[in-house]
Order: C-alpha cells, then structure tokens, then sequence
C-alpha cells in the first residue's frame, strides 16, 4: 500500500525530475524494489523455483509477481 502511494505522490509537472519530494520518493521506490526482490528470492528458496510440485514458477501468481519484481 505504502509503495503505491509513494508512485501515487510523484510530481510529474517538475520538468528536472529532481524536487525535493520527487527525490525522496524515489529513494523509497528504490528501497520498495529492493524489499519486493528479497521477497521474491526467499520465496524461491522456501518452495524451490521450478521442479517440485508446488514450486514457485508452478503458481501463475509467482510467475506474474517475478516478472513484475525482473521489471522493476
């Protein structure tokens, strides 16, 4: 919730991108990427990523979240 308010408060009218605000969002944004890979990482750790009946990838939800988390 936090990280979709963060991208929520940027200020697309700053032509330089570089406001106060914006470069504080932007750090939280970064710190948001980092936290939602080490999610992704554990979670390929505690289920396995492919080969075991209820691996990570075998969950479409996992598959749709590791793209998102790759893209970000």
């Amino acid at each position: 919730m936090l990280n979709a308010v963060s991208l929520a408060l940027f200020d697309y009218t700053d032509k330089d991108m570089n406001g106060p605000l914006n470069k504080k969002l932007d750090l939280c944004n970064k710190i948001f990427t980092i936290i939602f890979i080490v999610e992704a990482v554990l979670k390929i750790m505690a289920m396995g990523f492919i080969l075991h009946p209820y691996a990570y990838m075998r969950d479409y939800w996992n598959a749709i979240d590791i793209i998102i988390v790759i893209t970000g």
